[in-house]
């Protein structure tokens, strides 16, 4: 009895135990070790990292969002913030599939004989693709494809070995890998779960490089295949689109339904519906019955967030009847409902904005160019051109506006003071009603959800309760005006409710006097004894609107001034910037009939005479030909109509540089980049004109951009608005620094003029004027401009000589160097163009000094980056982030490597 216990109890759960210990070891290839190994991989370690990518994956495929107005990929694998967001989840995965290799691995005689292996490099070369680590992930690819050549795990390694490069947008690569893929098919026979993929692959290859003949074949033969009913509405979604696009209504109606019957997002449904209007047959469509049916989905709540697209929609069905005005009505709704999708409200309020300008209704047009612009992206084909619009229209607003405005002021100060007083209080009347309006709106957006809904009626009601009088403080245009100013002075803003009723120009700052409670009949002139009014801020006080009249002779003189200079403005914008010649001659004229003794007046007459010349209207020419040879017959204008070829060669050295700048802009809208680089070094370098040189500059910038990196851009942009800070140009480059330079602060203007001078002479004394701007001297003074924070973040600088040193290579050895030393320190490689052929190539970022000395020691000892570079071509240099601006600002290298040597070498 005892014995039995003894086996029992002891014996048998401790040959168990051995049993197990053995199985434990990888040394041997066993039926016993490869059972248990193969048993614990899978439904241990791989199992639980498996489940930790595919919960990663679920939640990228619950953030990201697509964008339904462009085409859609076949996949959306996030942005990089994205995938940031996931990166736990995947870092756990590879972690699992990590331990899961070197644990149970039984590689004997270069065979793997744990089947779940090469699933746990699977999972980690996938974790690091969704992670957007391409260069890991391919790496971890390379190795199975290599180590499991002619099995089904190298063909699907393959796959997202390739997808690495359509991500990177390395199409070139992308091809040599398919090459190389179909010549491993033609080896094998795939099973379904690779057959499935193929063609999805190739369309998604062909969607990115814009070749949608090819992709739809293939599209079309992923649908067969595929199982997934959210993958299927998606590629019906994406087919639809391409037929859209063709023209091909009747077939993008068929994959549009098919979408709305399916599983698929609600967001995705809802978007086929609102393509599925847009793809309406006027020969074999039913409109009525389509619109009624984008109508009822305007009073869906669920739909709220999406009204702008089914007003768009609505819009589109309105142009086939050719009805403007219920196109219009339409878009201005979709703008004013489009609350998230910034690209819907650029398209809407861009065609409106057109629909404006050709009607020449040039108030409303900027309001809405203004409105296209906050939201257009920059690499949008037409971003320059219409910024350039947005700003021609907005001096034409704003030199309108101020006509109107002194002209309203001059009217009511010639009014009798009981008729002022009615005035007034109208103003205060109807301010006192917009503030109700907008207190009472305000109460609905806080208690109710659904309060869109009503908001487009609500605004109608605003904006047609502005009447259409010629007084400033009534002219929704002019009152459009005062928000474009506001943004133009304070940065960009949100199109918002009633935006236009915000008078900006009407208030002016002043001290505060009670004058309430006037009535038509009342005095609204300060009380016996006194001779000035106390203004006010308050737009329902009298003295607000009465302290801005022109009583005065000085402050009438003051306020014709304004009109003349405005009405000058006019007629050469709409002269040149708009080709609008009958505006042009209808403000030139008006300037010379209501101030005829203007100082610019032989110059207006002169415009006046080449506008009649090239219309050509021979009477307008010989009238104001006749006014200048008899009114100001000594005048250079004069000479010019007597002889053409008057000071030929002046006016020839001074249109050489609008020449050139108009083949460097027409090179630039041609795409012509590293022509308009030539043309702007050419300029730069030949001409001094304080004008065209910024644009030259500007264009310049652009191109650097296209052709070396936006880094480069930035700097160049950065340095324009430094140069130039009141140029017309310079709100062009902040706003394009703005988008691509948020994280980066502008480089500060100096604190004063002098200061701002000194800065411009140190550019040109020490920019690169020679072969070595680190030329060695005996100067070890070290400039206290430098501050030294030891803890801040680092980059590390490679000045290279780009007249010698081809900088790509350099660049890539450099990338080489970091992937060998320091893959996991997530460093980025960029270079930027400087003066005189030299670029400095940044290596970012370090996360204190040591980190970057770090870095440092161990380059300058590394043969290899430099072993095919003349020494005197080179330096080595570490920079906190602080010293990085005022470093590439005062272009001081020696003084800032005398800083360097001091604090960093010592």
């Amino acid at each position: 009895m005892k014995l039995k216990i003894f086996f029992r109890i002891i014996l048998i759960p401790l040959l168990i135990g051995i049993a197990l210990l053995y199985s434990c070891s990888t040394k041997k290839n066993t039926f016993t070790r490869r059972a248990y190994h193969n048993l614990t991989t899978h439904y241990n370690i791989y199992w639980n990292g498996n489940e930790s990518f595919k919960s990663g994956k679920n939640d990228l495929a619950e953030s990201v969002a697509d964008n339904y107005n462009l085409i859609l990929p076949v996949y959306n694998f996030g942005t990089p913030a994205e995938a940031k967001k996931i990166s736990s989840s995947m870092d756990r995965a590879i972690d699992k599939a990590g331990v899961a290799i070197p644990r149970h691995s039984l590689f004997f005689k270069n065979v793997e004989y744990n089947k779940w292996i090469d699933d746990c490099y699977l999972l980690i070369g996938k974790a690091q693709f969704y992670k957007q680590d391409y260069s890991n992930s391919r790496r971890t690819m390379e190795y199975l494809m290599k180590q499991y050549a002619g099995t089904t795990t190298e063909l699907e390694a393959s796959i997202w070995y390739m997808r690495t490069f359509l991500q990177q947008k390395r199409y070139d690569d992308a091809v040599t890998q398919v090459e190389q893929f179909e010549t491993r098919l033609s080896k094998q026979n795939p099973p379904y779960k690779i057959r499935r993929e193929i063609p999805l692959l190739y369309a998604d290859y062909y969607l990115q490089t814009g070749n949608l003949t090819a992709a739809k074949t293939n599209l079309k033969q992923g649908l067969v295949l595929a199982s997934d009913p959210k993958l299927k509405a998606r590629i019906n979604f994406i087919l639809g689109q391409i037929a859209q696009k063709e023209k091909n209504f009747a077939e993008a109606t068929e994959y549009y339904t098919n979408v709305i019957k399916s599983p698929a997002p609600f967001e995705m449904v809802f978007n086929a519906r609102i393509n599925l209007a847009k793809s309406f047959d006027i020969y074999t469509g039913d409109k009525a019955s389509l619109e009624k049916q984008l109508k009822r989905m305007l009073k869906d709540s669920k739909n709220t967030e999406y009204f702008d697209q089914v007003y768009y929609a609505l819009a589109e069905l309105a142009t086939l009847d050719n009805n403007d005005t219920l196109v219009m009505h339409y878009l201005k709704l979709s703008v004013a409902t489009s609350t998230k999708n910034d690209y819907q409200k650029s398209s809407s309020s861009l065609q409106l904005a057109d629909m404006f300008f050709k009607k020449q209704n040039y108030e409303m047009a900027a309001s809405y160019y203004d409105t296209t612009i906050q939201t257009l992206p920059l690499e949008h084909p037409d971003y320059v051109a219409i910024n350039s619009k947005t700003l021609t229209l907005t001096e034409l607003v704003k030199n309108l506006s101020i006509v109107q405005y002194e002209d309203s002021l001059q009217k009511l100060a010639r009014m009798p003071e009981a008729e002022l007083a009615a005035v007034i209080k109208k103003i205060i009347e109807k301010v006192e009603k917009e503030e109700e309006l907008k207190k009472e709106l305000e109460e609905q957006q806080q208690n109710e959800t659904n309060i869109l809904t009503n908001v487009p009626n609500m605004r109608n009601e605003n904006i047609s309760s502005v009447g259409g009088g010629g007084w400033y403080f009534y002219n929704p245009s002019a009152i459009s005006f005062g928000y474009s100013e506001f943004m133009r002075k304070w940065g960009r803003r949100k199109l918002e409710d009633n935006w236009r009723l915000s008078n900006k120009r009407a208030i002016v700052q002043f001290d505060e006097v009670s004058l309430d409670g006037a009535k038509p009949g009342d005095s609204l002139l300060p009380a016996s004894g006194t001779d000035t009014i106390k203004s006010s801020t308050d737009p329902k006080k009298p003295q607000t609107y009465i302290a801005q009249l022109p009583k005065t002779p000085e402050a009438l003189a003051a306020s014709n001034k304004e009109i003349a200079m405005a009405l000058l403005n006019l007629g050469y914008i709409y002269k040149d910037g708009l080709d609008d010649i009958p505006h042009s001659i209808e403000s030139f004229e008006e300037l010379t009939q209501r101030f005829p003794d203007n100082k610019e007046i032989s110059r207006i007459y002169y415009q006046l005479y080449l506008i009649g010349a090239g219309i050509p209207d021979e009477a307008m020419t010989k009238k104001y030909s006749d006014i200048i040879l008899n009114q100001f017959g000594d005048s250079d204008y004069a000479q010019l109509i007597r002889d053409p070829d008057y000071n030929k060669d002046v006016l020839a050295r001074k249109n050489r540089a609008s020449s050139l700048y108009e083949e460097t802009y027409q090179a630039f809208k041609r795409g012509q980049y590293r022509m308009v680089l030539l043309y702007s070094n050419q300029a730069i370098a030949e001409y001094k004109d304080k004008d065209l040189i910024p644009r030259f500059e500007y264009l310049r910038a652009l191109s650097l951009g296209k052709t070396v990196s936006v880094d480069t851009m930035v700097v160049a942009l950065n340095k324009l608005v430094l140069d130039a800070p009141n140029h017309p140009i310079t709100p062009l480059a902040k706003e394009i620094l703005q988008k691509y330079d948020k994280s980066k602060p502008l480089i500060q203007e100096a604190a004063s003029g002098a200061n701002t001078a000194q800065k411009s002479d140190s550019l040109n004394a020490e920019a690169f004027s020679g072969p070595d701007p680190f030329i060695e001297s005996n100067d070890t003074l070290v400039p206290d401009i430098y501050k030294l924070n030891l803890s801040q973040t680092h980059f590390f600088i490679m000045m290279v000589d780009g007249n010698t040193v081809n900088v790509s290579a350099t660049k890539t050895r450099i990338s080489d160097f970091i992937f060998k030393n320091f893959s996991a320190a997530n460093l980025s490689v960029n270079a930027i163009v400087l003066d005189a052929g030299w670029q400095m190539i940044s290596i970012s970022s370090f996360r204190n000094s040591q980190a970057a000395m770090d870095f440092y020691n161990a380059i300058i000892v590394n043969e290899y980056v430099t072993s095919s570079i003349n020494k005197k071509d080179f330096k080595y240099l570490v920079i906190s982030i602080d010293n990085y601006p005022i470093f590439y600002r005062e272009k001081k290298y020696n003084g800032y490597l005398n800083f360097f040597r001091k604090n960093y070498l010592k």
